[in-house]
């Protein structure tokens, strides 16, 4: 286990079949809030908003990351750069790259770097949004084990549910169509 503090850089990048990059239309934003339980601070490094978040030797080096979004620049903006070509309104697909790097004994550093799924950027229309008729279920253990079945609109056929706890206890669940 490492025994200093690391630094995690995330930034949103292009999820595209070209060369990993950041995101000429999409950057990461700090979010805050008494919802918020990781610490951070925005950076700028070549014209591209970082976020640094801090890994702790007293936390095994782990974060929860609920305090990034990704904000959406306006095209008139972008356009205005020298040199950006790709087209905005089409380019929404992004992923969320973290990077830390860490100094060697020898010198030297060593970065390393994982990036996300690709997520879809574009808002869907009212229309499109999954929606929940019905479900089986009102209650059950946390530890689950029991089957529940939810009816309703706009699924995918890969469509799942993911129940997350809340603060205070309370738990929801979080349709990811």
């Amino acid at each position: 286990m490492e025994s200093e503090p690391l630094t995690l850089q995330l930034f949103i990048g292009t999820a595209d079949d070209r060369l990993l990059r950041p995101h000429a239309f999409y950057q990461v934003h700090r979010i805050t809030g008494k919802t918020v339980s990781t610490p951070s601070h925005e950076a700028l490094h070549t014209n591209t908003k970082i976020l640094e978040i801090p890994l702790l030797p007293e936390n095994n080096m782990r974060a929860i990351i609920d305090c990034a979004g990704i904000l959406k620049l306006r095209n008139s903006d972008i356009e205005l750069r020298k040199g950006e070509t790709d087209i905005g309104r089409k380019n929404t697909r992004v992923r969320m790259v973290f990077r830390v790097h860490i100094n060697q004994n020898t010198g030297r550093t060593v970065s390393l770097q994982a990036s996300s799924n690709p997520i879809e950027c574009s808002q869907r229309s009212a229309q499109e949004l999954p929606l929940v008729d019905k479900r089986s279920l009102e209650t059950c253990p946390a530890l689950g084990g029991e089957r529940m079945r939810i009816d309703g609109h706009n699924f995918q056929h890969d469509s799942k549910v993911v129940f997350v706890e809340k603060a205070q206890g309370k738990t929801g669940g979080v349709l990811d169509s």
